[in-house]
C-alpha cells in the first residue's frame, strides 16, 4: 500500500521524535518502525497474512504497531478494545476472524487461531486480495452493535497532505472512529500522542498538565464530568489549545461553561459516523453548536429533516445488516439536523425523539435546560411508552447531595415551570448514584434509559 509506504517514511525521517507517551514507556518514531518489523515477523509466523483478524487492545505501542504490521501484510483488522472471553468469542465469529490477537497489559502479543472460515463476501474478497482494511463495531446504544467494513487506504489517504501536528491525548478509545481518526493524523503528520494511564477526569486532566497537551477530542459527556468533578480547576489546562468534541450533541450550557472557565481554548465540533469515518466540519465558532461542511470533500442533503452524506470515507458495508445506502450512494445518517443556509445544527437520532401527544422534542433539549438546575451533576432523558399520551418524558439525575425525592420532585417542577412547555417537564423520574453515562463516556443509551426509568423510576 503506497500510503503505508509514505507513514513509515514519515516514520524513518522524525525517528528521533517522540511518538507515544504513557505513564510507563516513551517511544520515538525509530522505536516504533523497529517494532513494527518485529511485530510484522511474528505476524508471518502465525499465518496472519490476507486474512481477517480480530485485534483485542486500547492505546499502546504494541497495538498501534501491531495495527500497522497486519496491514503491511494485506489483512483486515476488527478492532475491540472489550476484554471479556464472551465478547471477545462473539466478535471473533461476527467478523468471521481466521485469528485472535490480544495485547496484555505488559505489551505482549499472544496470536491464536480460532478455526473459523471466512465466507462474507467483502471479506473475503479484500482477503483474496490482500487489500488492507477494518472493521469498526457501533456502540450498539439503540441494540445489536453494526459490524461496518472499511478500506485502510481511504482512512490513510485523507491524512496524507501534511498539516501542523499539536500533541495530543487519546481520550477516544482506539477501537472508535474518531480515535481512530485521531491516530492517523498524529502518525501522518509526526506528532506527540499521549495515552493516559485512564480515561478518569483527574488522570487525563494530570496527563494533560503533565505533557503539556495542546489538544484533546473527547464527548461532550467526558467534558462535563471535567466541569463537575472539579478536575477542570485542580489541574493546570494552560498548554490547552484546542478541544474537540463529538460522539453526542454538546449542551449549549456546557459549552458556555467551558469557554467561560477555557476563554484560550478554541472549541471545534467534530461530525462522524462508524460508517462514515469522521467528516470535514468545522464550528461556526467556538460558543457555536451549529457547523458547515467542506463541500469539496463531502456532499451533504436534508431529506425529511434528516442527514445524509457521502464522502470517500464511508464503509464497503456492513457484515451483519442490510445496506443503509441509498441508489446513489448517500448514507442514511438517522440524525436530525436543523439547517440556515449553509449552516447546521445536529438535533439528535431521529429514534431518540420523544413525541408527548403530538408535541416532538429531541432529549438533548430537555436536557439542556434540566442541566442547569441547581445541584444536578447528570442528567439523561428518555421517552417512555404511555396508554392515554403515547409517550412521556423520563429523566434519571444524579445530584450532588442526598435529597428525598419529593422535595426534589417539588424544585423539579418550580424550576421547569417557565422554562419548557408542560408535555417536556419528566413525568417519571429517579435520583441514583449510578453513572448515567457508558465506559465510553457516552450517555446512556435509549433502551439503557428506558429500562433502567422503568424498574426503578416513581411517577413526578
Amino acid at each position: 500500500m503506497n500510503t503505508l509506504c509514505e507513514l513509515f517514511s514519515r516514520f524513518e525521517a522524525a525517528k528521533e521524535k517522540t511518538a507515544l507517551m504513557t505513564s510507563k514507556e516513551e517511544m520515538t518514531y525509530e522505536q516504533l518502525l523497529a517494532k513494527i518489523q518485529d511485530t510484522d515477523l511474528l505476524a508471518r509466523k502465525y499465518g496472519c497474512d490476507g486474512i481477517t483478524v480480530l485485534l483485542i487492545g486500547d492505546y499502546s505501542s504494541s497495538t498501534i504497531a501491531c495495527l500497522l504490521a497486519l496491514w503491511r501484510l494485506g489483512n483486515v483488522v476488527a478492532l475491540c478494545c472489550a476484554t471479556q472471553d464472551a465478547l471477545v468469542n462473539a466478535r471473533a465469529h461476527l467478523v468471521q476472524a481466521t485469528r485472535v490477537i490480544k495485547i496484555g497489559e505488559g505489551n505482549q502479543i499472544e496470536i491464536l487461531p480460532t478455526g473459523i472460515e471466512t465466507s462474507h463476501p467483502i471479506l473475503s474478497d479484500m482477503n483474496h486480495r490482500k487489500e488492507a482494511g477494518f472493521v469498526i463495531f457501533s456502540s450498539g446504544s439503540t441494540g445489536q452493535p453494526k459490524a461496518s467494513i472499511h478500506s485502510a487506504r481511504a482512512m490513510l489517504d485523507k491524512h496524507v497532505l501534511q498539516k501542523r501536528c499539536l500533541t495530543s491525548i487519546s481520550f477516544l478509545l482506539f477501537d472508535h472512529i474518531g480515535g481512530f481518526n485521531t491516530l492517523f493524523y498524529i502518525l501522518f503528520n509526526v506528532g506527540k500522542l499521549v495515552i493516559p494511564a485512564s480515561r478518569s477526569p483527574d488522570m487525563v486532566a494530570q496527563a494533560i498538565a503533565q505533557h503539556r497537551v495542546e489538544a484533546i477530542t473527547a464527548s461532550p459527556t467526558f467534558l462535563n464530568l471535567l466541569v463537575m468533578s472539579g478536575a477542570l480547576m485542580r489541574h493546570d489546562f494552560s498548554s490547552l489549545k484546542v478541544i474537540n468534541y463529538g460522539t453526542e450533541p454538546m449542551p449549549e450550557s456546557l459549552l458556555v461553561v467551558l469557554t467561560q472557565q477555557l476563554p484560550w481554548v478554541r472549541f471545534s465540533q467534530a461530525y462522524g459516523l462508524s460508517e462514515t469515518g469522521v467528516i470535514p466540519a468545522k464550528s461556526v465558532s467556538s460558543l457555536s453548536t451549529w457547523i458547515t461542511f467542506d463541500k469539496e470533500q463531502c456532499n451533504i442533503r436534508i431529506v425529511d429533516g434528516l442527514l445524509e452524506v457521502k464522502v470517500k470515507t464511508s464503509m464497503l458495508g456492513y457484515i451483519n445488516a442490510s445496506s443503509p445506502f441509498t441508489s446513489d450512494g448517500y448514507f442514511k445518517t438517522g440524525d436530525a439536523v436543523q439547517q440556515e443556509g449553509d449552516r447546521y445544527r445536529v438535533l439528535g437520532r431521529q429514534s431518540d425523539l420523544i413525541n408527548v401527544g403530538g408535541e416532538k422534542v429531541y432529549p438533548n433539549e430537555i436536557e439542556n435546560v434540566l442541566r442547569n438546575m441547581p445541584g444536578v451533576l447528570e442528567v439523561a432523558v428518555t421517552a417512555l411508552e404511555n396508554p392515554i399520551m403515547g409517550q412521556v418524558v423520563g429523566a434519571a439525575f444524579k445530584l450532588q447531595t442526598t435529597e428525598k425525592l419529593t422535595s426534589f420532585r417539588r424544585r423539579l417542577y418550580e424550576f421547569c415551570h417557565q422554562k419548557l412547555p408542560a408535555a417536556y417537564i419528566p413525568r417519571k423520574i429517579l435520583i441514583t448514584d449510578a453513572l448515567l453515562h457508558t465506559a465510553r463516556s457516552k450517555k446512556l443509551g435509549a433502551i439503557a434509559l428506558q429500562s433502567t426509568l422503568i424498574k426503578e423510576g416513581e411517577m413526578a
